[in-house]
């Protein structure tokens, strides 16, 4: 993610940064918890990050430069990205493995915290793009949870 009005307010890690330590399928398991909320009084988006536990402040885009946003409905993407060059097989995603295994990469505790600041669990689907399905499948939501990745494939 390059956006250059990001007001980074922490030297920890900002958007598009690799985070470190990762999970081990056989081992340790990390995980990440992301805030991203619109701050009623100002209007600006706040980002809060924390690996492994406490989460911290670490930055926002201000009002200005979401005017569009201001009165709207707001999407937001997460998931796994991975990219190659043909004729090279496409990458694994996440943990390597398929959402049935169990040991796939996962999004846990989905919550839509709303402009009083209350969060509430998502238990329903939401709409998803796989690109190609084939390759990287995907669960649906349960309680708040979804799993995603796979192995890749030959295109």
């Amino acid at each position: 993610m390059i956006c250059p009005g990001f007001r980074k307010t922490s030297s920890s890690i900002a958007p598009g940064s690799i985070i470190n330590p990762f999970s081990d399928i056989r081992g340790r398991k990390s995980y990440i918890t992301i805030r991203v909320f619109k701050v009623k009084s100002s209007g600006d988006w706040h980002i809060h990050y924390g690996l492994n536990g406490g989460i911290k402040p670490v930055g926002y885009f201000p009002k200005s430069l979401i005017r569009g946003l201001i009165n709207r409905k707001v999407e937001i993407s997460f998931g796994g990205y991975v990219s190659h060059q043909k004729p090279q097989p496409s990458p694994p995603m996440g943990s390597g493995y398929a959402p049935a295994s169990g040991n796939a990469a996962s999004f846990d505790n989905i919550k839509l915290i709303d402009a009083n600041g209350h969060d509430h669990l998502v238990n329903t689907n939401l709409p998803f793009r796989v690109d190609p399905k084939r390759c990287y499948p995907i669960s649906y939501i349960d309680s708040g949870r979804f799993f995603y990745g796979g192995s890749g494939c030959v295109d």
